[in-house]
């Protein structure tokens, strides 16, 4: 057993290593968690023993923590059944139930962003006080799957390796909008960005866009945007052009861009401190993958969300 209560933890670094929350963080979330799985199945109260959780998860807090745990550290089934006293089926099991739970408990919050835009109005909607977004795509490795065909649709040629992509929107203030559904690691950043925006329709009317060098051809293909920056991409060495160079001012549009950019980079990088979305996945199921991103992103909103009312 791991710990019998959230004062046995230690200090919020130990917190943090072991959830990826600290413990005041742990506490606030756990009030959402346990509201949730009352409203969903009912339930103890928040210290009494269950017995549809055998082993150590007859609390909401050693439920909560459990399937933080997982999320933050990434074991194996078998390890982590064996940290908290199961088999690893039953710790299988366990999280297909409490995911959901925490996924929900988020949405309560209010710190899931949005997943699909299929109107212009509805990303009026949603971008109503973001004068300024970011847009970048953000890739997991996998398991080089059995199935070819899965091997052809998953494998990237700009990784070198087989993984699945998600389309991230962020705000200067680095809190995530909008992450994309899971998509193959072949799908390239600005196809997928075409495929949530298609470019018949006028998207972005009242943002402005900034994008990296990947979403080369934005310009032309979204002309209703208000504004567009993307880098100056440096010309390809030829013989009439030996020495390819970016002039000075683009040098320094390149990099007052970046020190707005790296806002998204930021965001992703908080979603990234749980190793389920580093390490290279070992979860078949398709559904994993997406619910791991997803509740990524709201756990980081999550956290943006207490920084600002403190």
């Amino acid at each position: 057993m791991i710990f019998s209560s959230l004062d046995d933890i230690g200090n919020d670094r130990v917190c943090k290593a072991l959830t990826g929350l600290t413990k005041d963080q742990f506490k606030h979330l756990l009030l959402s968690f346990e509201s949730t799985y009352r409203d969903q199945y009912g339930g103890p109260s928040l210290d009494a023993p269950s017995p549809a959780f055998p082993g150590y998860l007859s609390s909401f807090g050693h439920r909560l923590f459990f399937v933080l745990y997982y999320l933050k550290n990434y074991p194996s089934y078998d390890v982590l059944g064996y940290l908290f006293g199961f088999s690893g089926g039953h710790a299988f099991d366990h999280l297909e139930t409490l995911l959901p739970i925490l996924q929900a408990s988020l949405a309560h919050l209010k710190t899931l962003p949005e997943r699909s835009v299929k109107t212009v109005e509805a990303l009026d909607r949603l971008l109503e006080k973001q004068p300024t977004i970011i847009i970048d795509g953000t890739e997991r490795a996998t398991l080089r799957p059995q199935d070819k065909s899965q091997q052809e649709q998953r494998y990237s040629g700009k990784k070198k390796h087989h993984g699945v992509n998600n389309l991230v929107i962020a705000n200067p203030a680095k809190k995530i909008l909008f992450i994309s559904s899971t998509v193959p690691g072949s799908v390239h950043d600005y196809a997928l960005f075409k495929t949530e925006f298609p470019p018949a329709l006028p998207w972005f009317q009242k943002q402005l866009i900034e994008v990296d060098l990947g979403f080369q051809g934005i310009k032309n293909d979204y002309p209703h945007a208000r504004a567009i920056q993307i880098p100056h991409k440096k010309p390809k060495k030829s013989k009439a052009n030996p020495d390819p160079k970016l002039t000075p001012t683009q040098k320094k549009h390149n990099r007052k861009l970046a020190k707005t950019r790296v806002a998204v980079e930021h965001a992703i990088g908080g979603m990234k401190c749980l190793h389920s979305l580093v390490h290279r996945s070992r979860n078949h199921l398709a559904h994993l993958l997406d619910t791991f991103i997803y509740i990524g992103a709201g756990l980081w909103n999550f956290k943006l969300s207490l920084k600002t009312i403190g």
